[in-house]
């Protein structure tokens, strides 16, 4: 036998999980008890009918569950029907357009990191976090500013406008991983000196493989960052300023 069981609950019923026997028992058990994939599995439509998950590859980020990729046994109840069923799952996420106004002229602030999977070393977008698990996305966003913009941007998360539905987060790509982010707005005044000395400062949690400089660029220029975190949240803020 190449492989374990394990059970988990989908409101009051059990749902086998399947894993290789490579993989720690202790591991399993985080993962299926990791808030998202608790979170997600409850929230399944009633239409869904689960047969069984197998967690093929789970991501520890020290001791906390990162990344988990699963595919599931599931089936259409109403048709009988099997149906695509391969997940990557991260969780949420938050985004924070930041909006400087300096002389009468509106700047973004932006975070120019490498991303890997892009194939770029040097890739441009607004400044964004992952959850921690608790599912406050206002406290995450407010930390991710301090974090990766410098100490100076130290708030609190009154001081964030909601771009997106606090209760309606929005799906980044939703063909195969459930990862939901929440935009918010940070707008500040800052003098001449203040904007100059923000461009180029490097910031980000190094024990945590962040390597960030910041950018200051024109507002207009983000419509050409080929970012949908970047281009949504510009879209949504031009929106509020129309209205």
């Amino acid at each position: 036998m190449s492989e374990k069981e394990f059970f988990t609950i989908r409101k009051g019923q059990h749902v086998k999980v399947v894993a290789s026997l490579t993989v720690s028992d202790g591991v399993v058990l985080a993962a299926i008890r990791h808030r998202p994939f608790v979170r997600w599995l409850d929230n399944l439509d009633e239409r869904y009918d689960v047969k069984s998950i197998t967690l093929q590859s789970v991501d520890m980020f020290g001791p906390k569950v990162g990344f988990i990729k699963f595919e599931a046994e599931v089936y259409d109840r109403t048709t009988g029907e099997k149906m695509p069923s391969i997940v990557f799952m991260r969780g949420g996420s938050v985004g924070i357009l930041v909006i400087l106004e300096c002389e009468g002229i509106e700047y973004a602030l932006l975070a120019v990191q490498p991303r890997f999977a892009t194939g770029k070393f040097d890739f441009v977008e607004i400044l964004a976090g992952m959850l921690d698990g608790s599912g406050d996305f206002v406290g995450v966003a407010a930390k991710e500013l301090k974090e990766e913009a410098g100490p100076d941007f130290a708030i609190n998360g009154k001081d964030l406008v909601p771009l997106t539905p606090l209760d309606r987060p929005i799906f980044l790509s939703p063909g195969g991983t459930d990862e939901t982010m929440n935009l918010f707005l940070y707008y500040r005044s800052v003098t001449r000196g203040q904007l100059d000395a923000l461009s180029g400062r490097a910031t980000g949690e190094l024990n945590e493989g962040e390597r960030i400089v910041l950018k200051v660029v024109p507002r207009d220029q983000l419509w050409s960052i080929p970012d949908v975190k970047t281009l949504l949240a510009i879209s949504l803020y031009d929106r509020q300023r129309r209205r």
